[in-house]
């Protein structure tokens, strides 16, 4: 058996998403750096086929059962498939818990990566303005606050279980995570950042800055809970008007799509594109100046990380997470309180209307881009299983 053997597990790798995406990303920067990976175990599929070119050499368990049947299922493939290393997807509290009790039962060392922020687990985003619409709120935000409680307990337990550590793929979420159990040394020792890797080689990047057009990117799921993605149609409402000869172009698909796209019409944006999924996005960050984000909460950002690939100014939301390890208020980007349309709008305003500082800002934030080295992503994850460097 291959000592240099890592295997994966995701919940649904056929999926569209931030996930799928940098974990088919992290199984092929993997494999040619003398990393064997036999198995990739899904709970279910929704595709026929992935999205996204995962690895043609890998070999794609189907486990198909519940949440319920998870710990004794996956134990099964644990002892059949002889897995000894596992990367897993973990986010998710019950599916994580019953997959460290059956890695535990096996004797694999399971690592979960983790995507998020614990603000996404443990708390409703629900503000002001959103109460006043629907009164109803304020229930639903009370009733959250009573089960925090008795969440935080659960978020212990994984945290307990994972023996071995938990990757964030954010210093922001790490830290988040420490903060909530600054009592625990344990759970404190157990918390560690390994970034996402890149999801295309830096170096065939050619951009041409005179061909930069007056465009505006959104890269997102359109989605309510925790992408906030109306905030973006809300704020473009606002100057949309003042600056036909900008465009705001939206990429992404959710369930929010079509009220986007409604609130457009009603406004009578004639600025502003809907695209839905966008396999090759490149193409629109290389034209674009400027990108921003909405969320909430985002356990590192992508998007962003892409955005800074293709010098955009940036301008985000202060979200739960990672976006502070991408970017710092009026040195390399600007960012704005979470849920204040108003804000977005003159932030967005302001890099429009100024090309210096927009320059700054790109060049400031092009630093951060030292930190995502395949190499140095590689090496930590062979450091945490113990494998040869």
């Amino acid at each position: 058996m291959n000592n240099s053997r890592i295997d994966f597990f995701i919940i649904d790798h056929t999926t569209i998403g931030g996930v799928e995406r940098v974990t088919c990303t992290l199984m092929n920067l993997l494999l040619p750096s003398r990393i064997e990976i036999n198995y990739l175990i899904t709970l279910h599929t929704s595709y026929d086929e992935p999205h996204f070119f995962f690895p043609k050499e890998v070999n794609y368990i189907n486990l198909d059962c519940s949440k319920d049947e998870i710990e004794d299922k996956i134990f099964e493939q644990f002892v059949k498939l002889k897995i000894k290393n596992l990367i897993f997807q973990g986010d998710n509290m019950s599916i994580s818990i019953a997959l460290m009790k059956a890695a535990k039962r096996a004797g694999v060392i399971a690592i979960p990566q983790y995507h998020g922020s614990p603000h996404a687990y443990l708390d409703k985003y629900i503000f002001f303005d959103d109460i006043i619409k629907n009164p109803f709120l304020i229930f639903k935000y009370m009733v959250g606050k009573i089960f925090r409680p008795f969440k935080l307990l659960k978020l212990k337990k994984y945290l307990m279980l994972a023996e071995y550590g938990v990757a964030c793929v954010s210093k922001g979420s790490a830290e988040e995570i420490k903060n909530l159990f600054k009592k625990s040394l344990i759970i404190r020792d157990r918390i560690f950042t390994i970034y996402n890797p890149l999801t295309f080689d830096l170096k065939e990047i050619v951009l041409d800055e005179v061909n930069k057009k007056n465009h505006i990117v959104y890269l997102s799921r359109l989605e309510k809970k925790h992408k906030n993605s109306s905030l973006v149609i809300k704020a473009w409402s606002l100057i949309a008007h003042k600056y036909p000869e900008w465009e705001l172009h939206i990429l992404g698909d959710g369930s929010i799509k079509n009220q986007m796209e409604s609130f457009a019409n009603k406004k009578n944006l004639k600025n502003v594109f809907f695209h839905g999924m966008v396999m090759g996005i490149s193409e629109y960050l290389s034209e674009s100046k400027i990108s921003i984000l909405s969320s909430n909460c985002e356990g590192l950002g992508m998007g962003i990380v892409e955005s800074i690939c293709h010098k955009n100014a940036i301008v985000s939301t202060l979200s739960n997470g990672g976006i502070v390890d991408l970017i710092k208020h009026k040195v390399s980007g600007l960012l704005v309180p979470r849920n204040d349309y108003r804000a977005f709008a003159k932030s967005i305003e302001m890099l429009m209307n100024d090309e210096k500082l927009r320059i700054k800002y790109v060049n400031a934030s092009y630093e951060v881009l030292n930190n995502f080295s395949d190499e140095s992503i590689v090496s930590e994850w062979k450091k945490r299983f113990g494998l040869s460097l």
